[in-house]
């Protein structure tokens, strides 16, 4: 039951938690639950952590969470189990008592969700066979190697298939978790809850976990490090491998081969990515005209920005801005 109708009684969300579980994979999406309370201005939600045994189970972060629910058997009246992730992640894999309680659990409850590399013991429980995940970047190769009958999305902040969810590194399990309660209370809430806890009201599924910002951040101090900065900044110039090989004094031969060496991107793949990236940045958070966008972030036209979108994204810009664009409240 959705948006602004009260249910009698509040859904209860629970975590699964467990020794090195990261602190702010369980706090980011618990503390938005626990919030939307006040928003809503009823109990909405019952928030609680589970995990092996009842007590304090200490964290990553060397801070001890308080588990009020023991896994073993089923727990009845769970509407969300969420899945925390961490390094304490791999020997949970490990544990049958963990795998066994997911297989059992999971189908009781509405929905099931896992933050970061929570995703992983989804995947052990076989839960995310035939379909399609997402978990932190590190991570997706581990987890589309270990298990096969799971597609993995390596891009998305994160992925819905049916009622199970999977979200990309750390705090994306906020996005997630913002995502949810959308979905539960409405848009309204959740945008009060955005600004309250100033987020971003949908860096959703279709956003990138791993954008050329973030690229350029692992880029070796040095010229092509302060080359990409600047592309950053000036996506509306013309950006071919001429025109950057000679800003940074630099043969175009000379220039695309350290390019790819130290950014393991070719130049052309980076101000395509940085371009497509702003781009829906744009139409997710404006109503400029598509093609005032397209002029804005170097495509040119309108119909060069449609072919890209439809290229890397599968969606139009307008189908992407009326999936993804904020409330005008946000």
């Amino acid at each position: 039951m959705a948006g602004s109708q009260r249910r009698r009684s509040p859904r209860e969300i629970v975590m699964f938690i467990y020794p090195n579980a990261h602190l702010l994979d369980i706090s980011g999406p618990m503390s938005l639950f626990a919030a939307a309370n006040d928003f809503a201005g009823y109990p909405a939600y019952d928030v609680s952590l589970a995990a092996s045994h009842v007590g304090n189970v200490a964290t990553s972060a060397g801070i001890a969470l308080s588990a009020t629910r023991r896994i073993g058997r089923v727990i009845a009246g769970i509407d969300t189990l969420l899945i925390a992730g961490g390094i304490g992640v791999d020997a949970q894999l490990k544990d049958r008592t963990v795998i066994g309680w997911l297989q059992r659990q999971a189908p009781q409850c509405r929905r099931v969700a896992s933050v970061c590399s929570g995703a992983l013991l989804l995947a052990e429980a076989g839960l995310l066979n035939g379909r399609r995940a997402v978990t932190h970047w590190v991570r997706c190769d581990q987890l589309a190697a270990d298990y096969p009958e799971v597609t993995v999305e390596q891009d998305p902040i994160f992925v819905r298939d049916g009622k199970f969810y999977s979200s990309a590194g750390i705090s994306a399990g906020m996005d997630l978790a913002l995502a949810l309660i959308e979905e539960d209370l409405g848009a309204e809430i959740a945008a009060q809850l955005a600004r309250e806890f100033v987020l971003y009201m949908r860096r959703s599924g279709g956003q990138a976990q791993f954008s050329p910002a973030l690229r350029a951040q692992d880029t070796p101090p040095g010229r092509i490090a302060g080359l990409q900065q600047w592309i950053l900044t000036h996506l509306h110039q013309p950006l071919d491998v001429e025109a950057l090989a000679a800003r940074v004094a630099m043969s175009p031969r000379h220039f695309a081969r350290r390019f790819l060496d130290e950014t393991g991107m070719t130049p052309a793949a980076f101000v395509a990515a940085a371009r497509v990236d702003a781009a829906r940045q744009a139409l997710a958070a404006g109503h400029e005209h598509i093609d005032v966008v397209a002029e804005r972030f170097g495509f040119g036209s309108a119909e060069r920005l449609r072919r890209t979108f439809r290229r890397h994204l599968a969606v139009t810009p307008t189908q992407f801005r009326q999936h993804f664009q904020t409330s005008g409240e946000a």
